[in-house]
């Protein structure tokens, strides 16, 4: 019998060579699929929806002391345009990061490629670090094109909302602090992703990485939040958890009268953990997912 371990051919040279290669083909696959257009097509709509729906919702009167309208209004300027959009791809862009990561792995389960994909390969090590990169490169692609989408969206709402356009807030240190919190937002995405990933290997198939990854995207803050009122040590478990310090990240995006810290955290009242805190755990759970991922893959036998 055939030992399916042994599927890769023997390496060559450093462990490296030609993984460039490998690279360029996997992100020349994913590319030309029409399911990276689509998920694309979707977070540039639902970026549009979103503020037009805002611009819509400031035109209402105001309801009791008008705050909130006021604070929607804050919303449309241009100054808000960016850090908005990375807001909403903090969120709703770690959905479709973890649908194409799934389906990046699964799929080569799903269409039977995945023994002729090794063999292709020289190694697991070289087809899984070659996927990885070009889902990397891809996922900050669609966050560019976010960006650019939401900035061209603040242009227009400003106009139909008849604001005035003002570019007094283009300066070098709100350029550098969009610029950080564009790979803080890919930062905190990347655990997600990782996660779908890992599960697409476990299950053999991209619908156990999609309903794991997007489970605890949207399940873990609900759970959290149930935590946090039973009190006393339950209370301090979502701190080692993936969604708070995810919000304490995104609470750093700088959006008007503290949106990012009233929205992200949850509607509690839970005190989210420090910065360095939250960085760190999120580190942690993407080099373990990262690394789970690569040890189930080496050792287990390739079917399907």
């Amino acid at each position: 019998m055939t030992n399916t371990n042994t599927v890769a051919m023997p390496k060559s040279g450093t462990p490296f060579s030609g993984l460039g290669r490998m690279i360029g083909a996997e992100f020349l696959k994913l590319r030309k699929r029409t399911m990276t257009k689509v998920l694309i097509i979707i977070l540039v709509a639902v970026i549009a929806l979103v503020n037009f729906l805002f611009m819509a919702i400031s035109k209402l009167p105001p309801i009791g002391s008008g705050q909130g309208i006021a604070r929607i209004q804050d919303y449309l300027g241009l100054s808000a345009a960016i850090p908005f959009a990375l807001y909403l791809i903090a969120s709703f862009g770690s959905v479709l990061a973890i649908i194409m990561a799934a389906s990046s792995m699964g799929n080569e389960y799903n269409w039977k490629t995945i023994r002729t994909a090794l063999i292709s390969s020289e190694s697991r090590f070289k087809f899984l670090t070659a996927k990885l990169v070009s889902l990397a490169i891809l996922i900050l692609a669609g966050m560019l094109i976010g960006v650019v989408a939401g900035f061209i969206m603040g242009l227009i709402t400003t106009g139909i909302g008849g604001y005035a356009y003002n570019f007094s807030f283009a300066t070098g240190s709100y350029f550098w602090e969009q610029f950080l919190q564009f790979w803080r937002t890919f930062f905190v995405i990347t655990p997600y992703a990782l996660l779908g990933f890992l599960m697409a290997i476990v299950g053999r198939s991209a619908m156990p990485g999609i309903s794991a990854g997007i489970g605890v995207l949207f399940l873990e803050s609900i759970i959290t939040m149930f935590m946090v009122l039973a009190g006393g040590w339950i209370a301090k478990v979502p701190d080692y958890l993936l969604s708070a310090n995810v919000n304490a990240i995104t609470a750093l995006n700088n959006l008007p009268q503290g949106f990012g810290k009233e929205m992200g955290n949850g509607g509690t009242s839970q005190a989210l953990p420090s910065v360095p805190h939250a960085f760190i755990t999120l580190g942690i759970y993407a080099m373990a997912f990262l690394a789970l991922g690569y040890y189930l893959f080496r050792k287990r036998d390739v079917t399907g």
